[in-house]
């Protein structure tokens, strides 16, 4: 897929949120964790975070995180990844049901796809981004410190990056763009590459 074409939609439909309530960390990990096992569509949400916070893979020491991070909540998400620290990034959810044939993709599969779809949206602003095509060497527990394959590259650094989490429900992929703004650019467009048939979804919570 060149910078210009448009990406093979790889879901049969989405439900794109923005949602502009401002949650503590918690309650969003808790709205994914809801939407993951109530959802019957593909949905993708976009959110903001109340303040500035720090979260840690589902299967992080969240004693020593807390330790490390006086100052800021931790929570830990549903997904694996490293450590992630919040606050001027645009973070996102894509809940993919069981029943769609993308949650039974291969994780590193699935991953690329998303975010090389996320790259398209992106490249109108920022031309020189890429699809990271390995993983780095693992330098600390921090997430982007350590870009993997399929990571967003710009220059020498990581700008977006994911983790992923599958259960009899289907795929939740919670990500990360670190732009310096809490707001995701071009998320339509994200949605649209994802999906030709892009809806507005109106939460019942």
């Amino acid at each position: 897929m060149s910078a210009s074409q448009n990406p093979e939609p790889v879901l049969s439909r989405l439900q794109l949120w923005s949602d502009v309530e401002l949650r503590s960390p918690a309650q969003h990990m808790a709205v994914d964790r809801e939407l993951l096992e109530g959802a019957t569509f593909p949905i993708l949400r976009i959110y903001r975070w109340s303040a500035p916070c720090v979260t840690i893979g589902y299967f992080q020491d969240m004693e020593a995180t807390v330790t490390a991070n006086p100052n800021l909540e931790v929570v830990r998400r549903w997904t694996g990844g490293g450590t992630v620290l919040h606050g001027l990034d645009a973070p996102y959810s894509l809940i993919v049901p069981r029943n769609e044939p993308f949650a039974a993709r291969r994780p590193a599969d699935s991953y690329a796809l998303i975010h090389s779809r996320l790259a398209f949206a992106l490249r109108d602003a920022l031309p020189d981004l890429v699809c990271a095509p390995h993983d780095a060497p693992k330098y600390s527990a921090a997430c982007f410190e350590n870009p993997v394959k399929g990571d967003l590259i710009l220059g020498s650094r990581k700008i977006a990056g994911a983790a992923q989490r599958r259960t009899r429900q289907g795929l939740l992929h919670q990500g990360s763009v670190h732009l310096g703004s809490p707001d995701l650019p071009q998320a339509l467009k994200f949605a649209s590459a994802l999906s030709a048939t892009v809806e507005t979804f109106l939460p019942q919570l």
